[in-house]
């Protein structure tokens, strides 16, 4: 299982690969998760209406991890065990690391703050 954070999405997209032809494969074999803040930090940043059209209906048939109460809750208690380390790391990404542990994913991701998240499976590659 595997869980692709948003700076993959963004590289390629500025690289002018297109993340849904790069996902395909996983996301058939029913081996991509995703997540609602990796969902919203992609679309954010999309400037053509018709590739924000064709990643948000790609998003819609990728399963996605809930962002329940629980798994908030496990977030917010990563964040303060980091912190007390001095690992201070965006909330974002320790909601995206939480997301991606939930699934039991590795996630693919090229941001070096998740390295330093405890138990996450980390990869730069597909």
């Amino acid at each position: 299982m595997i869980v692709v954070d948003s700076s993959n999405f963004i590289s390629w997209m500025r690289a002018s690969r297109n993340p849904i032809t790069l996902l395909a494969v996983p996301a058939q074999a029913g081996e991509l998760v995703s997540c609602g803040i990796i969902r919203s930090e992609v679309l954010r940043g999309v400037v053509k209406p018709n590739v924000k059209e064709q990643l948000t209906e790609f998003f819609q048939i990728v399963p996605e991890v809930a962002l329940t109460p629980a798994l908030l809750h496990e977030a917010a208690e990563m964040a303060w065990r980091l912190d007390r380390q001095g690992n201070i790391l965006p909330i974002t990404d320790l909601l995206i690391g939480a997301c991606a542990q939930k699934a039991k994913a590795t996630l693919i991701s090229e941001d070096p703050h998740f390295q330093r998240i405890p138990g996450l499976k980390v990869r730069a590659e597909l």
